[in-house]
């Protein structure tokens, strides 16, 4: 039997039984063995056919084990008529996604050519979706901006010349004492360019200029914005886009020194030691800083002080000067300090009207001696006060300064005929303290009164007689 007739007839033998190859294919290591051969097969297939890792071929994209997936954001260029339209309604940016080897999109995020636009050349006003384009990104990477479309509304391009406003911020919140003026611009009129239905909407053009704590005139350049009626902000272009603003800030209030003036005289044996009051300084207020200025001092109040023997309070209303609108204060407590006179001086009043009612007693018979105890009556001593008398420093060393404690004026007692007193005024009478040789520190001195281009027939006294001066 031949080689053949052998095969064939084995063949047939084996009909009904399971086959070599079947028990060849359920054996588990003849399996592994036949997967690892195909997959060596397959793996020089691949490297045969990569052409040197060539890049950008399918085989290479299709095994590469690093490529990626990522999300660039690029911005959004529009390609159109820009002297006859203009293009509203597309965002800045479009996020790309890029996805391909890692060195293709490294490449995609350095600095070069590509690009991502919306092409609306030749396209006439109206509301479109336009598609989004992309060029320029390296080759090997699939590239899809998101969103693919964006809705744009084209319009056709217009000027036109608007009034320009300025609105003032926190005008409540100035500093004190100062007010504020109109404010004024450089510029009336501004020119708007864009969409035609967009400028036609704008309702006004202005720009804002803050005055918070602002204690002097605002001087500045401000920057300007359209608005429709709704007060919403129009995008449009503003030529010149910002202007020069000043805000008048005028001080209309300041404080000056007040002072007292009494008046009259205390009853007898009693004088005015000293005047205190609630309050040395009162805030004027005026229209505008050139009335202010015209307003240099307030008048001293006066304050009766007639018959008064005990320490006495005044309630006093403060005038309002003429160019000022009103005081703060109006109204201030002054008290008045009262003692008594030195016994001395009133016993010898007293001695000289007892012996004067003595000789007129004695001699009442008689009209010639009651003709000379007449005569003699126009001579008596008598006494008048004068207050609020100011005190001038002298002897004062250079460089130095001084200042009173307390008091910077005095009352004044003055003694002389009843003749001599009448032709004594307040104007001619000083008060002053010697300051030579003293050095810095505060000290107790002695206040001296003289009459002024008046003879020495008068007997003057200072109340008080000393004074607390503090020199730095």
């Amino acid at each position: 039997m031949s080689w053949t007739s052998r095969i064939i007839s084995r063949r047939f033998a084996g009909i009904g039984e399971e086959s070599t190859m079947d028990k060849l294919f359920n054996n588990n290591w003849l399996v592994k063995i036949i997967s690892f051969v195909l997959a060596l097969m397959l793996y020089g297939v691949v490297s045969a056919g990569d052409g040197g890792n060539a890049p950008g071929s399918t085989a290479n994209v299709a095994v590469n084990p690093t490529q990626q997936t990522t999300v660039v954001n690029e911005k959004l260029a529009i390609r159109y008529d820009e002297s006859q339209y203009v293009v509203s309604g597309a965002p800045q940016t479009i996020n790309v996604h890029l996805n391909g080897s890692n060195e293709s999109i490294l490449k995609a995020k350095l600095p070069s050519t590509k690009s991502v636009y919306l092409d609306l050349t030749g396209m006439k006003p109206g509301t479109y979706d336009a598609q989004v384009h992309t060029r320029g990104f390296p080759s090997g990477l699939t590239v899809r901006p998101s969103p693919k479309t964006v809705r744009v509304t084209i319009q056709k391009k217009t000027s036109k010349e608007l009034p320009v406003g300025v609105d003032v911020l926190n005008k409540d919140a100035l500093a004190d004492g100062y007010s504020i003026g109109d404010p004024a611009i450089d510029t009336k009129t501004v020119t708007v360019t864009g969409g035609e239905n967009t400028v036609d909407s704008i309702a006004f053009i202005k720009g804002v200029v803050d005055v918070k704590n602002a204690a002097d005139t605002v001087d500045k350049m401000i920057s300007l914005h359209a608005y429709n009626n709704n007060g919403d902000q129009v995008d449009v272009t503003i030529k010149p886009s910002s202007i020069h603003v000043r805000v008048p800030i005028e001080q209309v209030l300041k404080k000056l020194p007040i002072k007292t003036e009494t008046t009259g005289t205390p009853a007898k044996g009693y004088a005015v030691s000293s005047v205190e009051q609630s309050t040395n300084e009162v805030a004027v207020t005026a229209q505008d800083s050139e009335a202010l200025n015209r307003i240099k001092a307030l008048d001293p109040l006066p304050v009766s002080v007639d018959g008064l023997k005990k320490d006495k309070t005044f309630s006093v209303s403060v005038p309002v000067p003429s160019d000022a609108e009103s005081v703060d204060p109006e109204k201030i407590e002054v008290t008045v300090h009262i003692e008594r006179e030195d016994s001395d001086e009133t016993s010898v009043e007293s001695e000289d009207r007892s012996a004067d009612s003595s000789t007129a007693a004695a001699n009442s018979e008689s009209a010639d001696s009651s003709a000379d105890s007449t005569s003699d009556s126009s001579t008596d001593k008598q006494t008048k006060d004068f207050t609020n008398i100011p005190i001038k420093v002298t002897g004062l060393e250079n460089g130095k300064t001084a200042s009173f404690v307390k008091d910077d004026q005095v009352a004044v007692s003055v003694s002389g005929t009843e003749d001599d007193l009448n032709q004594l005024t307040k104007n001619d009478l000083e008060a002053e303290v010697d300051l030579s040789g003293l050095d810095s520190g505060t000290h107790k001195v002695p206040v001296t009164a003289v009459t002024v281009n008046l003879s020495d027939k008068y007997k003057i006294k200072t109340l008080p007689e000393t004074v607390s001066v503090r020199i730095s």
